[in-house]
């Protein structure tokens, strides 16, 4: 049985719109901070693998990041729902990200505000 695997990215902006970091999924690697939202929220030791929010967050270092923008792509390159799951909405709590901002289908982008 083969996953159908996405592209998924994540870039976290300062307040000024500057780029602090970048992260994409990873399905061979996870982070101390991953395996513990994980445990957390709701004990999905199946989603211990790195998400693209967690890991743009994590290379913000001691910067603070004000929006971080989600997008997904499907195998046809066509925009996808990259609303976070909770485990990685937890993780934007615990950073203190203001905006969030993600791709949804038919090319629209969905902005929250925390």
């Amino acid at each position: 049985m083969s996953v159908k695997r996405y592209k998924l990215f994540a870039t976290c902006y300062d307040k000024r719109g500057r780029i602090l970091s970048y992260g994409e999924n990873s399905y061979s690697k996870t982070h101390p901070l991953m395996a513990e939202l994980s445990k957390e929220m709701h004990g999905h030791p199946e989603k211990m693998y790195l998400h693209a929010e967690v890991q743009a967050l994590l290379r913000c270092g001691d910067k603070k990041p004000y929006k971080l923008i989600v997008q997904r792509f499907d195998s046809e390159g066509k925009p996808a729902m990259a609303k976070p799951c909770p485990i990685c909405q937890k993780a934007l709590q615990l950073y203190g990200v203001k905006e969030l901002w993600y791709t949804a289908e038919h090319q629209q982008m969905i902005k929250e505000r925390f």
